[in-house]
């Protein structure tokens, strides 16, 4: 993602928080255990770029500090003359920590469904499905008691993906990489 498509990610959460915390009606009311929200990612892989990626994510808190939270999002990556495209479905456990004021870390695990469309020189296509597991963490830091801002690190684990390079040969193009991501939630 180039620098200003990155701060126009910011600005629009920014944004899009500072609007949600000022609209909501019932700013200390107590907010459901279910959240719906959009977001922004930045996925950095071991071979190429990424270009672009955003989703939607919905969290359920359960009892004690767990939690299970399914996303799908959209990404496009370059490498040289080829091109993925790619629709992660994620699926992560939860386990959060004690508060910190407004600020609520936790830990997160979990697997994901990988489905990329990959296009090279020469008309190569090629689709391929991967499953993979992730592990990181993050915060949710609370507007009031229904909007809240979360951001998330994760480490993906994925097989490589065989394309074609410019001179026509066979490569593999290693898929696993960090993955950031930051968004604006409403608890229902």
């Amino acid at each position: 993602m180039n620098k200003p498509a990155k701060l126009g990610l910011w600005v629009a959460v920014a944004l899009l928080s500072v609007t949600g915390w000022g609209t909501c009606p019932h700013a200390f009311a107590d907010g459901g255990p279910l959240s719906l929200g959009v977001r922004g990612v930045d996925f950095v892989p071991q071979d190429g770029s990424a270009e672009y990626m955003g989703g939607v994510q919905a969290r359920l808190r359960l009892p004690l500090f767990f939690g299970v939270e399914g996303s799908a999002d959209y990404r496009r990556e370059a490498f040289g003359a080829t091109t993925t495209h790619q629709w992660p479905v994620q699926v992560s456990g939860l386990l959060y920590l004690p508060n910190i004021i407004v600020v609520q870390p936790f830990l997160l695990g979990g697997v994901g469904w990988y489905n990329n469309t990959t296009t090279g020189p020469d008309g190569f296509s090629n689709t391929q499905n991967q499953f993979g597991p992730h592990a990181g963490g993050g915060a949710e830091f609370n507007l009031s008691s229904n909007w809240f801002l979360d951001a998330t690190y994760r480490y993906i684990w994925l097989n490589k993906l065989h394309t074609v390079n410019a001179q026509g040969v066979g490569e593999d193009i290693r898929d696993s990489g960090h993955m950031i991501t930051v968004g604006l939630n409403y608890r229902l």
